[in-house]
């Protein structure tokens, strides 16, 4: 499978709320980076996704300009959705949010994936303003404290 066939069956299998088969194309190094002053592991990254996911059965990436080169992949996200359930992310300094019935539409932003073999090893993602947990969490009428390491 190719590198860009790999990023759209995972971000497929999260739209169809299937974390599971979204983390088959994971490797077991993986690391996330740009949401936190940090870089996310594996397995925090999915509870990160089951959080969304549950509070957002209706989330969309809306990829688009999709870019490879020699296994890193460049996309536009547009991230969408409608809270239906209760929001928890398992991250400090995040508040549980209830269902607010608000749809979310977040601007767009750059993701960079890096696909090493069959999985996907690495993903980037270029903040922009009004974008991130910032974004997410103003859409949803909940203000957060501005770290001061973190923009979005």
């Amino acid at each position: 499978m190719k590198p860009v066939e790999i990023v759209q069956r995972f971000v497929a299998a999260l739209e169809a709320g299937n974390v599971e088969m979204a983390a088959q194309y994971l490797s077991d190094d993986f690391t996330f980076s740009g949401l936190t002053s940090l870089p996310i592991m594996r397995e925090q990254y999915l509870q990160v996704l089951r959080g969304l996911i549950s509070a957002f059965p209706d989330l969309r990436f809306n990829l688009r300009d999709i870019r490879e080169e020699a296994g890193v992949i460049k996309v536009t996200a547009h991230i969408t959705g409608t809270q239906r359930g209760e929001l928890v992310l398992p991250l400090p300094d995040l508040p549980a949010v209830r269902p607010t019935g608000r749809r979310i539409s977040l601007p767009d932003e750059t993701q960079i994936f890096t696909v090493r073999g069959s999985k996907i090893s690495f993903i980037k993602l270029l903040l922009f303003p009004g974008g991130g947990f910032q974004g997410l969490y103003r859409q949803l009428g909940v203000r957060l404290p501005v770290p001061e390491n973190v923009t979005g």
